[in-house]
């Protein structure tokens, strides 16, 4: 048998794993991808009940679910407003997300970072 060299096996492979990851980031930030990822969700439009909240992280944005509704991601201070039965509305061609609490109407831009990058990408 014939010695094998690990090694050179081993950066062969880094060297493919470098070159995937190099162009998936490229086309995650391509302006295709970036007007395409915004316009979706600011076409999308629902009137759910939130169903359940995930609590995973004391600081950054918690996941929520909604009844026939998308999983939404929000922050914590919205999180810890919102209770299980609050109604969450997304109107299309809207980049807000009302939800109607006990606290009365709360509004989260909730694509205001996608449409900054869109934005961004047109200049």
């Amino acid at each position: 048998m014939s010695d094998i060299n690990f090694k050179q096996i081993r950066f062969y492979l880094l060297g493919i794993f470098a070159i995937i990851i190099g162009l998936l980031i490229w086309f995650l930030n391509t302006d295709f991808f970036v007007k395409k990822d915004y316009l979706d969700f600011k076409k999308t439009e629902f009137n759910a009940i939130l169903f359940s909240k995930k609590d995973e992280h004391p600081t950054k944005g918690n996941k929520i679910y909604l009844k026939n509704g998308p999983e939404l991601i929000v922050s914590r201070e919205l999180f810890d407003k919102l209770k299980i039965g609050d109604s969450v509305i997304k109107k299309a061609d809207s980049d807000s997300i009302f939800f109607k609490t006990d606290f009365g109407v709360l509004i989260d831009d909730y694509n205001g970072f996608k449409r900054k990058k869109y934005l961004e990408s047109l200049k």
